[in-house]
């Protein structure tokens, strides 16, 4: 995609994954808006971005919160004024490990940030990324392959079944039901998984802190973040036409042109044509798949960037559309969860094009 003249739009932009899409974005032409919490870390962001790129142009948009609906509200009300067009949202923000706590509208503040916030700023970007033919890419994980999400509410209001792997599955949930909606009117949703990447989201786990073994593991086996931001880039600005589903070499309708896009080995079938389900809901056969599939991800996790490393990129260093979860494709709960949080979010269910 040609990005001169387009703008793009990164939350969690001040560090990590959010830092290196919005600084190839920006190094690309395009006009990039830090969405971020931190003003003084978004000062510093643009600094660095622009010591790479001295003719980039970044602005620094208004507080965003996604703990706080109303952080989100203003924002996107800010956003939808001052920019005409928006080619380019990617929902990068997420957290990981937070203490137990909900919103005053009773969601769990790991669901409200990695879920709900993005969901709402989305939809009140609605209009304008309608208008913009735009590309939005939501970040997902490889853990969404290990759960299933049974109860939309729930997601959102029990603690437990709000944790960051079911999340990362809603993300999923979420950008394919916004192509299934928007796609027919001129939107591209897609999914993107970075892979094991060694970021700031590891930093609130006491089992991950500084100088623990888990963390030299993480340091010594996972991607730098600049590695990781490769696939959510490839997916904000590789042409929609390349890549689309075909059946029989025609292409398939807009609302079935679901797309999550992995890396390297993360695009293997071990990761992608087995599940990852494992507990007391599912079946003998399913946990000893989920089994197998479990001790697979570790070792490519571990092998994925060494490999690309030592190659020197040479080997595993493609992103396109793989196959997610299985449940990611379910219909219905991806409904349920849509019309729930519109509710809660005080949203119409259906788009607003007007």
């Amino acid at each position: 995609m040609d990005l001169k003249g387009k703008t793009a739009l990164v939350t969690g932009s001040t560090s990590g994954i959010g830092f290196e899409t919005a600084a190839t974005l920006a190094g690309r032409g395009a006009l990039v808006i830090l969405g971020v919490r931190n003003m003084k870390a978004a000062e510093e962001a643009v600094k660095q971005i622009k010591k790479r790129h001295p003719a980039a142009t970044v602005d620094i948009g208004p507080p965003l919160d996604l703990v706080s609906q109303d952080s989100v509200r203003s924002f996107a009300s800010e956003i939808n004024k001052k920019y005409p067009k928006l080619r380019i949202l990617v929902n990068n923000a997420g957290v990981s490990f937070m203490k137990k706590e909900f919103t005053s509208d009773n969601v769990g503040v790991i669901a409200q940030t990695n879920y709900l916030g993005p969901y709402t700023l989305t939809r009140l970007l609605e209009k304008k990324l309608i208008e913009s033919k735009a590309r939005v890419v939501t970040v997902a994980s490889i853990l969404h392959r290990m759960v299933t999400i049974r109860d939309a509410k729930a997601l959102l209001t029990d603690w437990r079944s709000g944790f960051y792997e079911y999340t990362k599955h809603a993300d999923v949930l979420m950008g394919y039901e916004l192509q299934r909606r928007l796609g027919p009117l001129g939107v591209q949703s897609v999914v993107a998984d970075p892979g094991g990447v060694k970021s700031n989201l590891w930093d609130k786990s006491p089992m991950f802190k500084k100088g623990s073994i888990a963390m030299s593991v993480v340091n010594t086996f996972y991607s730098p973040p600049e590695d990781g931001a490769q696939a959510l880039i490839h997916a904000a600005t590789v042409p929609w036409e390349k890549e689309g589903k075909k059946v029989a070499g025609t292409s398939v309708p807009k609302t079935e042109d679901l797309r999550y896009y992995s890396r390297g080995l993360f695009c293997s079938p071990m990761i992608t044509h087995l599940q990852g389900l494992r507990g007391k809901h599912y079946s003998v056969l399913q946990n000893i798949e989920g089994t197998v599939w479990g001790l697979g991800s570790v070792f490519i996790s571990f092998m994925d960037w060494p490999l690309r490393y030592l190659t020197g990129g040479l080997l595993f260093n493609r992103t396109m559309p793989v196959k997610s979860s299985a449940a990611s494709y379910n219909k219905k709960i991806a409904k349920d969860l849509w019309d729930v949080s519109a509710d809660i979010a005080k949203l119409p269910r259906e788009p607003v094009v007007q």
